[in-house]
């Protein structure tokens, strides 16, 4: 499945731009979240913004309750001034039942996900709204093929 655009909160993106956050070395983590959340870029700033409604599916919970962590991120050049950041696609299972609606992108710190570890941002995993599920099958959230997670233009 392709999920929708990525989007960073105004914490994420000032975290990333103050070097507090650095997507290509510290451990960046995907979480699920459910349709119950409504998400928001001023407001979603930590973990503690969003667990509450954190994909509780017992498959997802026994492999990823400490967040599916994301390989291989890293941002390239890919013509004049624009910016690409991609990762490795992620893969939740192909044979569990899990169903979310947003995919959360967590800067963790330690170990285990805790209250205060920072949000970079998110992204709609089925834009029509409801949930994306899987019963007894993949659930694997793909980035966009040519965009990646998410492209940066700057302009003079």
């Amino acid at each position: 499945m392709t999920v929708g655009v990525f989007t960073f909160t105004d914490a994420g993106s000032l975290a990333c731009r103050k070097n507090i956050i650095d997507l290509e070395n510290d451990t960046i983590v995907g979480v699920l979240v459910d349709a119950a959340h409504t998400p928001s870029v001023v407001n979603d700033d930590v973990y503690s913004d969003i667990s509450a409604n954190e994909c509780d599916d017992a498959d997802y919970i026994a492999s990823f309750a400490e967040g599916h962590v994301i390989t291989n991120i890293a941002w390239t050049l890919q013509s004049t001034r624009n910016f690409k950041l991609d990762a490795d696609d992620l893969d939740f299972g192909n044979a569990v039942t899990i169903a979310a609606k947003y995919l959360y992108l967590l800067k963790r710190a330690g170990a285990s996900l805790v209250a205060g570890d920072l949000i970079v941002g998110f992204m709609d995993l089925q834009t029509e709204g409801g949930n994306a599920s899987s019963t007894n099958g993949n659930f694997d959230p793909g980035w966009d093929p040519t965009n990646g997670l998410f492209v940066d233009t700057l302009t003079p």
